[in-house]
């Protein structure tokens, strides 16, 4: 089996057994997030071509539904993206897989999405340069990762070393606010910008928030 169809097979697993564990609907940043989507997108054109990477099973998905009637979702996990499809038949759904070049012309999306993927890509400057690329002259790029900083990682090494590093975690880049916008940087995005979010535990979030937002344009 090659490296390809393993990580095909790894994210049907993923969706069809993990679905409570990972939906994006049980999250406590799920909120915030949403918030701050309907913040930075709330003027755009109802018609304005919307694309989300890696959708999982729709759950910001639909929230970008809410801002645009043109919104496409790609994902790796066929089955989950066939569900997706069959619940809302109103959005485009593809089978992708984001390591790959996008099945997309260049400037084809006014807006792009992609929230709590770049973490599972053994490449994720390549699928940034993907976006950079079908993103249209202007558009934007909005993108979360689960968050580092210092005292996060303090904390991970003194009680959760095993676990964060166990090699059932799908997570296999970690990044901080500096190497997030580096990484965009390199792609050639401009007016980087980025902030922190929580899971609305006021004293936890004020000392290790949960992740990194990261707003962009397309020159």
């Amino acid at each position: 089996m090659n490296a390809t169809q393993q990580q095909k097979d790894y994210y049907e697993e993923y969706w069809t057994t993990g679905h409570a564990q990972y939906s994006g609907d049980i999250q406590g940043y799920a909120t915030n997030l949403r918030s701050w989507m309907h913040a930075e997108l709330r003027d755009i054109a109802d018609a304005a071509p919307v694309l989300e990477v890696g959708c999982g099973d729709g759950s910001f998905t639909r929230s970008l539904a809410e801002l645009s009637s043109r919104v496409t979702a790609v994902d790796i996990s066929a089955s989950q993206i066939e569900r997706n499809a069959r619940t809302h038949p109103e959005i485009k759904f593809v089978q992708h897989d984001v390591a790959q070049s996008f099945p997309f012309a260049d400037a084809d999306f006014d807006v792009i999405w992609c929230s709590e993927v770049l973490e599972h890509l053994f490449d994720p400057g390549f699928a940034v340069r993907e976006m950079q690329r079908v993103l249209a002259p202007g558009g934007r790029l909005l993108m979360t990762v689960p968050y580092h900083g210092v005292l996060k990682d303090v904390l991970i090494a003194l009680f959760k070393w095993d676990e964060h590093f166990s090699p059932t975690n799908p997570h296999i880049r970690f990044f901080t606010r500096k190497t997030l916008s580096q990484l965009a940087a390199s792609a050639g995005f401009v007016e980087i910008e980025t902030k922190t979010c929580g899971m609305n535990k006021p004293l936890r979030d004020l000392i290790v928030p949960t992740n990194i937002l990261l707003k962009a344009r397309k020159r």
